[in-house]
């Protein structure tokens, strides 16, 4: 079993204006994902035509809370309502939904403050150039997209901002059309950070956070006493070296290798060509659309090779210790390490997710690395994506 978890969880309803319409502590069964870089989800289940079906069919979304601090918040899709001859045809309610994150799906305006109509029109800059910190970055492109300074049709509803503390590694954009979401996560990849939108009040909040290196501090093994059961799955690289090439023609293009060899496939290279021919090596800084071709190159190698490398996926179900509590001591976006047969898998926690029902009470659930479930051809149909948008894009 997982994670015996001895804090208290609250399911809290809110309404199309966000504001709290009461709460949920009767449920059959909840299922909540709370993930690094990516969208998170939930489910909640409880009995048709009670109390509490009828508030989750009158709200639009929750706020799942532990301990007072909300760690998802989010908007329901189409609920679904099952019924069974077992439980005398009452039957149950199931209500799904995604987190705040998910409701950024834009993509990059260039020039962000100038309408596009039907009947067409040119943008005054050709592309989003940045470069700054991570958090800095992240923080100016959902701004100006999606927050307080985007065009007044494309704001997110009661979007805010938290204040810029400059958090990440340098990052570099030259961007068009690329899709927001994606970007973002890429670059919080890439700057080492982690964001979130969580609902404030019945505002929405952009938040940022460090994750930590918690690998030799944090590790988990059975014959540590620390995990009841695992799974695991191994495969290999899909790249280990990348060739970028930058802008310029003939025999004037430049060419950057970047390596990422595999401590478990020490003999394996696997080539790969990333074409960044919109950096213009030749420009300089206060150049208009002025990109670092050393910052653009190093990026672009990270970011493919971070979603080709060799995945080592572990869902684990922990056992609290005084040294070590799920949630309290390591969280989502922490490094840990985790023991297996074949050597130790020291890798991110992708995933925090947090179950109740009847019958196991709260458990909590870390998994580190690619998610289990998420086939490597789908990493590679969002490269190719990416690599189709740059390519319609430099135009």
């Amino acid at each position: 079993m997982a994670a015996v978890a001895e804090t208290e969880w609250r399911i809290l309803v809110r309404d199309e204006n966000r504001t709290i319409i009461g709460e949920i502590d009767d449920e059959q069964s909840l299922d909540v994902r709370v993930r690094h870089l990516d969208a998170g989800a939930w489910t909640v289940t409880v009995d048709a035509g009670s109390a509490s079906a009828d508030l989750l069919q009158a709200g639009e979304g929750i706020l799942f809370v532990v301990d007072g601090a909300i760690k998802l918040s989010g908007p329901k899709r189409p609920d679904s309502t099952e019924v069974t001859e077992e439980d005398g045809g009452r039957g149950q309610l199931t209500v799904s939904g995604v987190s705040d994150a998910a409701t950024i799906a834009r993509v990059i305006w260039p020039a962000y403050d100038e309408p596009i109509t039907t009947s067409g029109t040119t943008q005054s800059s050709a592309y989003a150039v940045h470069s700054g910190a991570a958090e800095t970055v992240i923080r100016t492109l959902v701004d100006r997209q999606a927050g307080p300074s985007a065009l007044a049709d494309r704001r997110q509803d009661g979007l805010v901002l938290t204040t810029d503390q400059g958090r990440g590694s340098t990052v570099t954009t030259k961007l068009r059309m690329d899709a927001l979401l994606e970007t973002v996560h890429g670059l919080a990849e890439s700057g080492g950070i982690g964001w979130d939108i969580i609902q404030s009040g019945s505002d929405l909040e952009l938040v940022f956070y460090e994750p930590a290196d918690l690998a030799a501090i944090a590790r988990f093994a059975v014959d540590l006493g620390n995990v009841t059961s695992y799974s695991y799955e191994l495969t290999p690289p899909e790249v280990t070296d990348v060739i970028v090439g930058i802008g310029g023609e003939d025999v004037n293009r430049v060419f950057y290798r970047f390596q990422q060899r595999d401590a478990l496939w020490p003999h394996l290279i696997v080539e790969e060509f990333a074409d960044q021919r919109q950096v213009d090596p030749s420009a300089s800084p206060g150049d208009d659309d002025y990109v670092d071709p050393d910052e653009a190159a190093g990026q672009a190698a990270t970011e493919r090779l971070e979603e080709g490398r060799g995945t080592a996926s572990v869902s684990f179900s922990p056992i609290d210790t005084e040294q070590l509590v799920a949630g309290r001591d390591y969280d989502r976006g922490d490094v840990v390490t985790f023991e297996t047969e074949v050597g130790p898998v020291e890798d991110t926690i992708r995933e925090m997710r947090y179950t109740r029902d009847t019958d196991n009470g709260q458990l909590i659930t870390p998994s580190i690395g690619e998610e289990q479930e998420r086939p490597a051809i789908y990493r590679r149909v969002s490269g190719l994506r990416r690599d189709v948008n740059q390519l319609q894009t430099r135009r």
